[in-house]
């Protein structure tokens, strides 16, 4: 195998989580499709038309929700991945969902049944498949190694035969068990005991897994592009057709069972029988798929192999009866449940697989999206084929709880053989249509990565990228009061402009009008050595201004143009995500989140560093005006939760907390937040450092400043300088010496006016401290 493939093996604690997640998926799932339609028509007492009904809505509810789950997963920022959070919160939902599904009211008039089946019917697909697709798209992200994926979907799909076979054993006893002569209370305590099942599976899932497979942050690309990509992705057309026929086939099958056994049989209690038979087969026939694979070398012709046996076998059932020719119903049921196991273990690791061809073929990689089709695909299938059978049963005259005619008989004999049998082969047909076999798999994952490689050589290499507002300041002068003084400003930019100054190469992420202004603002962005490659110059709006009233030790006045102005206009689209490629640091403020164009485009640019593991530093340095009177501290608490260094006031610290003691202020942020080093300022007072293990304090240094304005800028600027020399996880000496740099810096910058644009330099600060020792 290429180099270029991932080969990290994966411990045997996330593969045994991970097949846990669908011990947890079939408590709900293989409870709701084998046992719904006989607790909806025979329990609920509802008619079989009706149920016919909801299986095909559910078809279109399925249509809607399905891909908004799977894009909205594919979204997702979080430090726990893109897609473990689902499990985390969607799992204990699902559950509830799951028990007030089987809570029947027989009593009730039948549109109030048939409206509670609905409601809670629908509530309950959205939130499994809320749970599903994302656990079923995180088998493509914790690990690209194609033998690694293999494995890990066999100890998927052992871990929910396992699960099936359990099920389909102990539920019909477990009714009787807690409803005695109720079938309505022993339905509902089952489904309690499932649910939480469902959800403890799920959270140790979410707890030993990891997502390793990184993808860019999504590009904003519209339904139509994403289905025309998806439609050019032959092998996953293929394996959506497949799961579409695989869940009729199944699902139609699963949910006929239990009928075919109460009355073709006559004898509910043989559904267990059967399961019990099926149990070690289904096992050892999940285990077989390696092996299986291991001589084909192509996922879709090991499928094949599976079903055309499931096919075959399965017919056979309809010759023999487990009351009269026992031997012969049972060894046909152990081989065809056996080959069932080895195809459902084939169809689930052909899907991740597609997800780098698509990748290959249009530059796209989205793993929820696919996933959700292939999940809706599944859901077609089953409302097709239960309602298909619901409405064969009541056209035929079916009667609950009664003895059946010939024609209802046939009807439930054929579904549990015949038809499913013939279908088997059909699916094994289309399979063998499937080329992606393991060596042109690994060749695309090296194609993939290698345009990685080339694309981050082909770009410039930035240390510190940093986003927010630019503008214009314009400083008073004292002569007359009338003359003002223009230079560029905005936090971050203060901040990088001292970087590069300090030697950092730099890049600006902002908005500015295409107007003199403008042009002002990139030219003192070739001054400073600050890169303009991420800047945008919009015709449309203005360059943002403040007017400046320099005061000597007091705060400055400002007066800020900023309501129709360019930077509050930075759009999500107009973040240029080729400046992270060696990016270190990223740095923002809160100004940049005060309206809502801008605030996506800061937390796309988040997502990228994030996504480039950069070192994430936000100082809100809040200015009151730009709010509009709307609490600021909701957005604050956002740049706390995402950063890795914060650098706060007194003022900012109360602010964002509530708090008004600074120690329980910073006490809560530490817990609260995974900040690595939080930096509290006092001005005059000094400022501390604070990590998990450290605290260390640093008394400002006296001198005779002329102008403060950027000083907090300056200092923030010598702290990032100082860790990307140092690293990122200080010392308590490395942060105390870090907080004297930083002290040095902003003192020395509080010697000139702003807008002269004098900064410090490395020797200046070294000298200064030389000087400040001996004293």
């Amino acid at each position: 195998m290429n180099q270029f493939v991932q080969k990290r093996k994966l411990p045997f604690v996330s593969k045994f989580a991970y097949g846990l997640g669908d011990v947890g998926c079939n408590f709900s799932w293989m409870f709701v499709s084998n046992f719904i339609m006989i607790f909806y028509t025979d329990v609920f007492q509802i008619s079989m038309g009706a149920v016919a009904v909801l299986m095909l809505l559910s078809k279109a509810w399925g249509a809607i929700t399905d891909p908004i789950v799977g894009g909205l997963s594919d979204k997702t920022q979080s430090k726990l991945g893109r897609y473990r959070p689902w499990l985390l919160y969607a799992s204990p939902v699902a559950a509830v969902m799951l028990v007030l599904t089987f809570w029947a009211h027989p009593q009730w008039s039948e549109t109030a049944k048939i409206t509670y089946m609905a409601v809670t019917f629908c509530l309950l697909m959205l939130c499994y498949t809320s749970v599903n697709i994302p656990y079923g798209t995180m088998l493509g992200v914790m690990t690209q190694d194609i033998d690694e994926r293999a494995s890990l979907n066999t100890y998927r799909s052992v871990s929910a035969m396992t699960a099936i076979g359990i099920i389909n054993i102990i539920t019909i006893p477990l009714i009787g068990f807690f409803g005695g002569e109720s079938s309505k209370d022993g339905y509902l305590w089952v489904a309690i005991c499932y649910g939480a099942i469902f959800a403890i599976c799920h959270l140790f899932c979410f707890s030993k897994t990891r997502e390793v497979v990184e993808a860019p942050p999504k590009q904003e690309l519209p339904l139509r592009v994403q289905l025309k990509a998806a439609a050019r992705n032959k092998p996953y057309l293929l394996a959506l057709i497949g799961q579409v026929l695989f869940g009729f086939v199944l699902y139609t099958r699963n949910a006929d069972m239990l009928y075919y056994f109460t009355y073709v049989e006559g004898n509910a209690g043989l559904f267990a029988v059967y399961a019990i038979a099926i149990i070690v087969p289904s096992i050892l026939g999940a285990g077989c798929f390696p092996l299986v694979f291991k001589w084909t070398q192509n996922k879709g012709r090991t499928a094949a192999i599976f079903a055309f046996g499931t096919g075959i076998t399965m017919s056979m059932l309809f010759f023999f009866s487990p009351n009269s020719s026992a031997i012969a119903f049972y060894t046909f049921a152990i081989l065809s449940q056996f080959l069932f196991s080895g195809f459902n273990t084939a169809i689930y690791a052909v899907i991740p697989d597609c997800v780098e061809y698509g990748e290959w073929r249009s530059g796209m990689r989205n793993d929820g999206f696919q996933y959700a089709f292939i999940s809706l695909g599944n859901k077609i299938g089953l409302a097709l084929g239960t309602a298909l059978l619901a409405f064969a049963l009541g056209a035929s005259g079916y009667v609950a709880n009664a003895v059946q005619n010939p024609v209802v008989i046939a009807v439930m004999k054929h579904s549990f053989s015949t038809i499913p049998g013939i279908l088997w082969i059909i699916i094994g047909i289309a399979f063998l249509f499937y080329k992606l076999d393991k060596r042109t798999y690994n060749r695309i994952v090296e194609i993939i990565e290698h345009r990685k490689l080339q694309q981050e050589k082909s770009v410039d290499a930035f240390q510190v990228v940093a986003l927010g507002e630019l503008l214009i300041d314009f400083y008073q002068q004292e002569l007359d009061g009338s003359t003002f003084r223009m230079k560029a400003g905005g936090a971050p930019h203060n901040v990088l402009a001292m970087l590069s100054n300090l030697g950092k190469r730099t890049v600006f992420i902002g908005k500015i009008g295409d107007d003199f202004l403008g042009d002002a603002i990139e030219k003192d962005f070739t001054r400073s050595g600050i890169s303009r490659q991420a800047l945008v110059k919009a015709a449309a709006f203005n360059t943002t201004l403040a007017f400046v009233k320099p005061k000597v030790y007091e705060k400055h006045e400002f007066v800020f143009y900023r309501k129709f102005s360019a930077d509050i206009h930075l759009m999500p689209t107009d973040i240029n995500l080729e400046v992270f490629f060696h990016a270190k640091v990223f740095h923002f403020g809160s100004m940049s989140l005060t309206h809502r164009e801008s605030r996506n485009a800061t937390k796309r640019a988040v997502g990228m560093a994030k996504y480039k593991r950069c070192f994430i530093s936000f100082a809100p340095n809040y200015r009151p005006f730009a709010w509009n009177g709307k609490d600021p501290r909701k957005q604050m608490r956002y740049g706390c939760s995402v950063c890795d260094l914060l650098t706060v006031n007194e003022a900012e610290l109360r602010l964002i907390t509530g708090m008004e003691n600074l120690a329980e202020g910073v006490k809560w942020l530490m817990q609260k937040y995974t900040i690595s080093i939080l930096i509290l300022t006092s001005g005059i007072y000094g400022s501390k450092a604070f990590t998990r293990d450290s605290v260390v304090k640093q008394n400002a240094f006296a001198i005779n400043s002329i102008d403060t304005a950027q000083a907090g800028d300056m200092f923030v600027a010598a702290c990032l300088d100082y860790l990307l020399d140092n690293g990122f996880q200080p010392t308590e000496q490395q942060l105390q010496d870090m907080l004297q740099y930083a002290s040095a810096a902003a003192a020395l910058g509080t010697t000139n006016m702003a807008y002269t644009g004098v900064r410090p330099t490395r020797s200046q600060i070294a000298d200064f401290l030389k000087i400040e020792s001996k004293n």
